[in-house]
């Protein structure tokens, strides 16, 4: 678990963590020449338990709020510190709203510096501290009195923490990993080292993990926690990574380190914006603020989906529009500051970290983040698949950044609800699969009133009118489906409407039997399309589409594109074939030609076309028997 502190400055912050853990967090020289800490400071903390925390120390000086916002956003247990000669500061009450806007859950009032005080005048600041706290997630949360030069309260306090230790849930251990950096440096003959504290999930030594920016993969050379070299860190530590070949000028404050392939830096945020009602004035569109999420900082627009402007104490929808890019993941929390002056105005809660433009006042934007606004994850993951319109498991786990088993649990849960669908490996969204089967079924209506004769269309026809992804297996499936609800019917790659029968005018029907006097006349030189245009006056396609009907028929048998044979002249040609492989292990196209008595042309078309029907296989330029009885 990590332990923060907050407060205004010179409150005690950094003594407290001494008295508790005898580690004195300020490091730097201005720091210990100031008497003041201005950035992150750290220490491990034993509990009375045996369970090893971290505490994190914030500086309490208003310049170095933006320092203070790095270290809160991974905390589990605040030390709200107040000094009993002083009661609550300006910094107490920006550190307050800053931890609400972040929705810490648990807190200790720790009242420092009480040797210096008389009993009536603690009274007084325990009564202000109560009051000060009203109405906020401190409200009943336990106080202790402590003094750090004397050591009074600081052992009770140690036993509350653990005690309330014991009550918070650790981190996703098996969630991909992700370590925003607070610290970074270098160490000699080991080479960069960054800090941070796990939020999600483990890493190991050895492992390859992504650093974003710059958005490189590097080894885990060696991995520290509080100190101490281990083989592992997982989620709620502390943890120091020595990555090989990581320059410390290519990673800042901000960056993460994630596992590969999980996180992509964004410029724009969907979120829930609250302004503070001690804000001292109303949100405009557009306005720029300073933002803070995790330990990184940018600069936002904030683009208001739902009001012309928001006032203090009231809520919104925005869309936050980055002048860097950042990581980012739906839950997160963020605090806005006002561009100047520099005070905290609000925060908010993300809830699509990489969404597309969204115009002003659109009701659909406006339900699908209410829909996103709600605990259930499954609203959040149905609209990316619609956004990529179809995903196996593994594109999804990465999109949502959840575990592919979790992930799967949700996806059943959809399935059963008739909310998504799985076409091979392929999950779609019930939504998408009715506007799909609409649009397959109104061209296939199309087809065979375009082309009546033809017993259906081609299966790589209708195949176009599906997006790209819906392919072999995944749209084997989508037809099985469709075959399944009594839609079509599919033969090869011929696919028909349900109850549809190729029916020709009596003019056709005329045309047919001309079609087929012919083909009788011809044995195996059969006339051509062309052929057909010329002495019966057809256009070309409406040739080939009688032709077609009549192989539909069985009638003609077509054996390459523009090669159809009558049927009982086919089947004497495949009778011939079987023969001689009856007698022969194997046949040329020469001696095939010779046995038909007809052209190079036609032998080697119906041997193709005997190839494709597994009749046959083709070795060098002989063909063997492969399943001709």
């Amino acid at each position: 678990m990590i332990i923060g502190t907050a407060g205004h400055v010179d409150h005690g912050k950094t003594e407290l963590i001494k008295a508790l853990t005898g580690t004195d967090t300020d490091r730097l020289k201005e720091e210990k020449k100031r008497g003041i800490s201005i950035d992150l400071g750290f220490a491990p903390f034993q509990l009375p338990s045996g369970r090893l925390a971290g505490i994190v120390d914030v500086p309490g000086h208003e310049r170095f709020i933006h320092n203070m916002l790095a270290g809160v956003g991974g905390i589990d247990l605040v030390l709200m510190v107040v000094d009993a000669t002083e009661g609550v500061m300006p910094q107490t009450k920006e550190h307050l709203d800053i931890l609400e806007l972040l929705q810490i859950k648990k807190g200790i009032i720790v009242v420092t510096k009480i040797d210096l005080v008389d009993k009536e005048w603690l009274e007084l600041i325990i009564e202000e501290i109560k009051e000060a706290f009203t109405g906020t997630f401190l409200a009943n949360s336990p106080l202790h009195l402590v003094s750090a030069i004397t050591k009074q309260g600081i052992e009770n306090l140690r036993e509350t923490v653990a005690l309330m230790a014991e009550k918070i849930t650790a981190g996703d251990r098996d969630a991909p990993l992700r370590l925003p950096v607070d610290r970074v440096f270098s160490l000699s003959g080991f080479g960069t080292v960054v800090t941070g504290t796990i939020l999600n999930g483990t890493v190991k030594t050895g492992e390859t993990v992504e650093v974003t920016p710059p958005g490189r993969n590097f080894r885990v050379r060696g991995i520290q926690v509080h100190g101490e070299g281990v083989a592992e860190a997982f989620a709620g530590q502390r943890t120091a990574l020595n990555l090989a070949g990581l320059e410390k000028e290519g990673v800042l404050r901000g960056s993460v380190v994630a596992a590969p392939g999980y996180f992509h830096t964004t410029r724009r945020l969907d979120a829930k914006l609250k302004l503070l009602s001690t804000a001292p004035r109303p949100l405009t569109n557009m306005v720029p603020v300073h933002f803070y999420l995790g330990t990184a900082r940018a600069v936002a627009s904030l683009y208001l989906l739902e009001n012309t402007e928001l006032l203090p104490g009231k809520e919104c929808f925005v869309q936050c529009r980055l002048d860097k890019p950042l990581i980012a993941q739906r839950g997160d929390r963020f605090i806005i500051r006002s561009y100047s002056p520099v005070v905290t105005i609000g925060g908010g809660k993300v809830l699509d970290e990489r969404p597309l433009r969204h115009k002003r006042f659109h009701r659909d934007v406006l339900e699908r983040l209410q829909e996103l606004e709600k605990g259930d994850p499954l609203p959040f993951v149905l609209q990316k698949i619609t956004a990529v319109q179809a995903a196996p498991l593994s594109d999804l786990s990465h999109l949502t950044k959840m575990t592919p088993q979790r992930l799967e649990a949700l996806l059943q849960r959809a399935a059963a609800e008739g909310k998504v669908a799985l076409f091979g490996d392929l999950y779609v969204t019930a939504a998408d699969r009715g506007k799909w089967e609409k649009e397959i079924m109104k061209e296939l209506e199309h087809f065979h009133t375009e082309k009546p004769l033809l017993p259906g269309a081609p299966k790589s026809r209708i195949g176009r009118y599906l997006p790209r992804k819906i392919a072999g297996p995944a749209y084997d499936a989508f037809l099985e489906h469709l075959k399944s609800k009594g839609l079509l019917i599919s033969s090869g790659d011929v696919i028909t409407k349900k109850g549809f029968i190729p029916r020709p005018t009596p003019g056709q029907e005329k045309k047919l039997a001309a079609i087929e006097n012919l083909f009788k006349k011809s044995g195996l030189t059969p006339p051509a399309p062309k052929d057909l245009c010329i002495d019966l006056g057809l256009g070309k396609g409406e040739a080939v589409d009688l032709l077609d009907y009549l192989a539909y028929r069985g009638v003609l048998v077509k054996i390459a594109a523009e090669i159809y044979l009558q049927s009982k002249v086919y089947e004497h040609c495949l009778q011939v074939l079987k023969d001689y492989l009856q007698k022969n292990p194997r046949i040329n196209l020469a001696q095939y030609r010779d046995l038909l008595q007809t052209s190079r042309k036609y032998a080697q078309a119906l041997l193709e076309h005997f190839d494709s029907c597994k009749y046959t296989r083709r070795l060098g330029d002989e063909r063997v028997a492969r399943k001709l009885v």
